[in-house]
């Protein structure tokens, strides 16, 4: 059995239905990961309402993570659009390239100067190296943001303040849940 080269070049046709069928495959985990983070979000808020921070601790753990992942995916599929779009101005300027390279021909028959013409080519190609080097960078940033260095602490502190400014607009007969509500909001500013 021979092995597949992994670097084999594709058809832009090819690359756009790859980058299609991944924009689908993580839309529809980023959609799954919302459902989750909503739910931990829940599970944050109801244990801060019975007053169990250790529930409280792990919720909002995994709330922070699940939040992590939305943003990591949520930046991937913007990085599909984009290099959709790449391979569709690739696709346009090699046509005009094409064409470019017909008319320096036909204005050398005709006896004009091709150095203009050559420098609008080299123009064009120059400009699809700045948008291959933007791909790259974005996929540098998501590998960043992959490895974020967020601050836990700080994101449950935040979700926590966020949850019971919530349970004190909703539950502010209960008083026990009231004082401590307002112990851990004066302990925050």
């Amino acid at each position: 059995m021979g092995l597949k080269n992994p670097f084999k070049k594709v058809s832009p046709e090819e690359m756009k239905t790859k980058l299609a069928i991944s924009e689908q495959r993580l839309t529809a985990r980023e959609k799954e990961l919302i459902k989750k983070q909503q739910k931990s979000r829940d599970e944050a808020k109801e244990a801060l309402a019975k007053g169990n921070d250790r529930e409280f601790r792990v919720a909002s753990r995994r709330h922070s993570l699940v939040e992590g992942q939305v943003n990591t995916i949520g930046s991937m599929v913007e990085m599909a659009q984009s290099m959709s779009d790449v391979i569709e101005m690739q696709t346009g300027l090699k046509e005009v390239v094409e064409i470019g390279e017909d008319l320096g021909q036909w204005q050398k028959q005709l006896g004009f100067d091709t150095g203009k013409l050559e420098s609008a080519v080299t123009n064009i190609r120059t400009s699809m190296e700045k948008v291959n080097t933007a791909t790259s960078m974005m996929t540098t940033s998501m590998d960043a943001a992959m490895g974020g260095t967020t601050e836990l602490n700080d994101m449950q502190d935040t979700l926590r303040a966020e949850l019971l400014a919530e349970l004190s607009s909703e539950q502010p007969a209960k008083d026990e849940l009231s004082k401590k509500i307002e112990s851990e909001m004066a302990d925050s500013e």
